[in-house]
């Protein structure tokens, strides 16, 4: 028999939380909108018109990336060696489909997960006539992993061979080279890991971008990121840089040799604003299509007919935590109590306009894992267990935790702290200046309760970084919740040192199954990215907020 369970914050309160937040917009996004056109014959020419955040730098380069006003602009101009998936048919990105081949043109496993032998296509070209070469791609991984570039790359050639003594020890214009990296021929390399890493490409933050050797080989380091190439880059993508106008737009023009063909539209226009000014462009018609925050926006825009929608998964484990220092016989205790009191379906109803994926398991981002292991305790909205587990641990229901938020609380955390309140967790907000998170949350772990995310790595040496013992910022960690489990960090080496695939899962869904007992964090779910488009824009809808696909930007054509 199934028992419904509703929190004592009734829908009435949460409606006067939200400010009224309509649950028929929210029904709407249900619909599959946008979708239907897609039998169309494309046609070419317009201006397609894309809204977004201004670049943090003016710098259109992959190897020097801080979010995405710069990463928006380089999808279009640049190419990797290869991505994660295939775009396939759809106007959004297929998830089941198979690695999509760039620069590359063919693909040959040498060691299983660890090392690979390419051919280059000899009609990917940059966009000065020259031909994309092995020295190029072997240009490109040595300065993304190199010191003393001072360059930040968001999506680098993690794991490569030989890129840890790059990254630590530098090397010298013109002293190109990479264990891990062998040219094999003009259009022909081998890429070799350090150690056998699974579903190794199939990961956004995984990037291997060639770079124009003629241009760049002997450029001092401190000119790399300078004009005229900061801003006007010669790339190999779909789109050509034409013009860039500090903090208004950047345009672009198709790219004829473009090997894939070229795009269907005449021009491209990335339009750089704050989230209200592009709103009102979308609404006006002036931008086709931008990322829009869920909530009574996104709503509203969602339910104009010319408009349609679609929504990135966004991985992160997302949730509360307790402070494990502060509560070391409670903390886990906590964690479990907080995932039955939250009741995140009502959550995602009236306030997130749908776009949350319920979700309790660490590891349900990574490839391979997204299902969690036989034996895995799925704790759903059950404020009667919420309150027995806080009995077994002899909480003190009198007890008022220190919740530490940076910015306004807003109807979110309010019905959030509703509803552990209803459950017996007190929580008052100590809020903080975002500049102060890394010393307070990080470094310090000044706090009781905080509302965060953890890691959404595909790479368990990453995600390691959020519960291994003493992993603080300062040892290179992430480790807020200030968790320690020897016996866990014990398998975890034991799962990295595995080089049998199979046996190597074994290992985490057995980690996966101690973290589900004993939780470092009340993973509640995780989000999604929506986008809002014009219903003129047919073939795809190409930004995807780190998915392992190329943005299929050649595919977009304008129906007028």
């Amino acid at each position: 028999m199934t028992k419904h369970m509703r929190s004592n914050v009734s829908r009435r309160t949460l409606l006067k939380l939200a400010g009224g937040a309509s649950a028929t917009a929210a029904a709407m996004r249900g619909l599959p909108r946008g979708t239907a056109a897609q039998g169309d014959t494309p046609v070419t020419g317009g201006t397609f018109t894309y809204g977004n955040s201004r670049p943090a730098q003016n710098v259109i380069n992959p190897l020097n990336t801080i979010g995405t006003g710069q990463n928006v602009l380089i999808d279009a101009l640049f190419l990797r060696l290869l991505y994660g998936r295939q775009w396939g048919d759809g106007i959004n990105p297929d998830d089941s489909a198979p690695l999509d081949l760039a620069v590359a043109e063919t693909m040959t496993e040498i060691e299983p997960n660890q090392a690979w032998e390419f051919t280059l296509r000899e009609n990917v070209r940059w966009h000065d006539g020259q031909p994309v070469t092995a020295d190029d791609v072997i240009f490109g991984i040595w300065l993304s992993l190199n010191r003393n570039t001072g360059g930040t790359s968001e999506t680098s050639p993690i794991g490569i061979k030989g890129g840890e003594r790059l990254q630590t020890e530098g090397a010298a214009v013109g002293e190109i080279e990479v264990e891990g990296a062998t040219k094999l021929g003009d259009r022909a390399v081998r890429i070799e890991l350090e150690r056998p890493i699974a579903n190794y490409w199939v990961n956004w933050t995984v990037g291997y971008w060639p770079m124009p050797f003629h241009i760049f080989g002997e450029m001092p380091f401190e000119a790399l990121f300078s004009e005229p190439y900061a801003t006007m880059p010669i790339g190999n993508g779909p789109f050509k840089a034409a013009r860039y106008v500090d903090g208004q737009y950047m345009e672009m023009d198709p790219n004829e040799d473009f090997y894939l063909g070229r795009p269907h539209v005449g021009k491209y226009i990335v339009r750089f604003g704050e989230a209200d000014t592009l709103t009102a462009a979308l609404e006006g018609r002036e931008i086709d299509g931008t990322n829009v925050s869920a909530g009574p926006v996104y709503d509203r825009l969602a339910s104009l007919d010319f408009l349609a929608t679609s929504q990135a998964p966004f991985d992160y484990p997302t949730g509360f935590a307790i402070n494990a220092e502060r509560f070391p016989e409670q903390a886990a205790g906590l964690n479990r109590a907080i995932q039955h009191a939250i009741d995140v379906d009502l959550i995602n109803t009236q306030l997130y306009s749908g776009t949350l994926r319920p979700s309790n398991n660490l590891f349900g981002h990574v490839v391979g894992h997204e299902e969690a292991p036989a034996g895995f305790e799925t704790r759903t909205f059950d404020p009667d267990r919420a309150r027995a587990i806080l009995t077994e641990i002899g909480w003190d229901n009198n007890r008022e935790l220190e919740w530490l938020i940076w910015g306004r609380p807003g109807p979110a955390e309010d019905t959030r702290q509703a509803m552990l309140a209803d459950v017996g967790i007190r929580a008052t907000y100590r809020t903080i200046d975002v500049s102060a998170v890394i010393d307070e949350l990080y470094r310090e772990g000044n706090y009781d309760l905080a509302f965060t995310s953890f890691g959404n790595s595909q790479f368990f040496e990453e995600n390691w970084k959020y519960i291994q013992c003493g992993r603080n910022y300062d040892q290179g960690g992430f480790n807020y919740a200030r968790y320690c489990n020897e016996e866990v960090d014990a398998l975890w080496q034991q799962g990295l040192d595995e080089t049998d695939a199979a046996r190597q899962k074994e290992i985490f869904d057995q980690i996966n199954l101690m973290l589900n007992a004993t939780p470092p964090q009340a993973t509640l779910y995780r989000s999604s990215v929506p986008y809002i488009w014009n219903r003129r824009v047919r073939g795809a809808f190409p930004y995807q907020y780190q998915r392992p696909v190329r943005p299929a930007l050649e595919k977009v054509w304008l129906a007028e």
